[in-house]
């Protein structure tokens, strides 16, 4: 029996039946019930994403941390790691390397750019009846001049009809690899993309920053197939509250912004609110209201928000608090509770979370002012 299961798995059967006496072992399929969203709307969402304020916010919302940024990563077909060099370095010195390092994040971490799905290409050049018959086949003309960016290049065919036409972005892809390579995209579609259930197999294995790491290299961010696996793959970062996958990584500004956009943050607000980060709550708040302009407090949201981007990044929940840490988490308390009201779908949920977070914060207050008192300070 198990042979002959391992020859199901393998082939994928979706429903199976197998009549084995005294009982009947029914073998099914299963599916995500995931349904995608992509960015086809009137609106664009590209000036939104790509606006400084925006950038910034989903930025810092990555809480980029450099042991998971430089971590070892999987460099099958790639050159061999360097032996680590060890030196000993000034203070000067040693701040020109953390600037290096801050640059190197910056190019690791540079978030997917967030498009509207492209248009179908539909130019007729020329009609040439005469042609009709000539051949049984297309003919394909694309201009492989070296320098020219692939969106410009002017690729065009020729029906058997004799229709002169602009060739559509499947095809122009295509062509484009075929004279100007990129590296680890093919042009046939992957395994992993193409069959449903290899997809679903590696979401349900937590493998989210590969999958879109994948996608980001096989396909262009305005093509629908980029947009649908994406999508199901933020859905499923979202429904699992897997969020600390992508944190951290490039794909993580993508994905809050997909869940802003599609007004979809009540649970990523639930897991920063229970983790302990006030501040990066107020920063989602201030990110919603710069896309939809519909929290009732944003104005407020986005002025904090400022005023926390000239604190240093937490990677974790503060253990002592300074009189600088206390104002500006009571400001951020105040103004998660006015979100609360007005915009949360789930505040009971978020109430309990920030009432836990309050109570910790009370005690952490308490306890710093307890040694100021033992020290003489007040």
């Amino acid at each position: 029996m198990s042979l002959l299961l391992q020859k199901i798995a393998t082939k994928h059967v979706k429903t199976l039946i197998i009549k084995y006496e005294p009982c009947v072992l029914v073998i099914s399929n299963r599916k995500l019930n995931i349904v995608p969203s992509f960015y086809d709307g009137e609106q664009d969402p590209a000036p939104k994403f790509f606006t400084p304020n925006v950038q910034n916010l989903l930025k810092r919302l990555t809480r980029p941390d450099f042991t998971k940024v430089f971590r070892k990563r999987n460099n099958q077909g790639l050159h061999a790691l360097k032996t680590p060099k060890y030196k000993f370095l000034t203070k000067e010195e040693l701040e020109l390397e953390i600037a290096k390092a801050n640059e190197k994040a910056d190019v690791l971490l540079q978030i997917p750019p967030v498009l509207k799905i492209h248009k179908p290409i539909d130019e007729v050049l020329s009609r040439d009846p005469a042609l009709i018959g000539y051949d049984t086949s297309k003919y394909l003309f694309t201009d492989i001049t070296f320098g020219i960016a692939n969106e410009e290049r002017i690729i065009i065919e020729r029906d058997t009809d004799g229709t002169l036409r602009s060739c559509d972005h499947d095809i122009r892809k295509k062509l484009n690899q075929v004279y100007f390579p990129i590296t680890g995209r093919k042009i046939r579609e992957p395994h992993m993309f193409s069959d449903e259930e290899k997809f679903h197999n590696l979401l349900d294995r937590g493998e989210y920053e590969f999958v879109l790491d994948r996608a980001c290299i096989q396909y262009e961010p305005d093509e629908p197939i980029f947009q649908k696996i994406t999508s199901i793959t933020y859905q499923h970062v979202d429904n699992n509250k897997c969020y600390n996958t992508l944190r951290s990584t490039r794909h993580f500004g993508s994905m809050t912004f997909y869940l802003t956009w599609h007004q979809s943050i009540d649970n990523l607000m639930l897991e920063i609110i229970q983790s302990g980060f006030i501040r990066e709550a107020v920063l989602l708040a201030a990110l919603r209201h710069d896309v939809h302009n519909d929290v009732r407090e944003g104005t407020a949201a986005q002025s904090l928000a400022q005023e926390i981007f000239t604190t240093p990044l937490l990677l974790s929940k503060l253990e002592r608090l300074t009189e600088e840490d206390i104002q500006l988490d009571s400001k951020c308390i105040q103004c998660i509770e006015k979100y609360i009201v007005s915009n949360s779908t789930i505040k009971s949920q978020h109430e309990l979370a920030l009432q836990g977070f309050k109570e910790d914060f009370q005690h952490l207050s308490e306890l710093r002012k307890g040694l100021e008192k033992a020290h003489g300070n007040v």
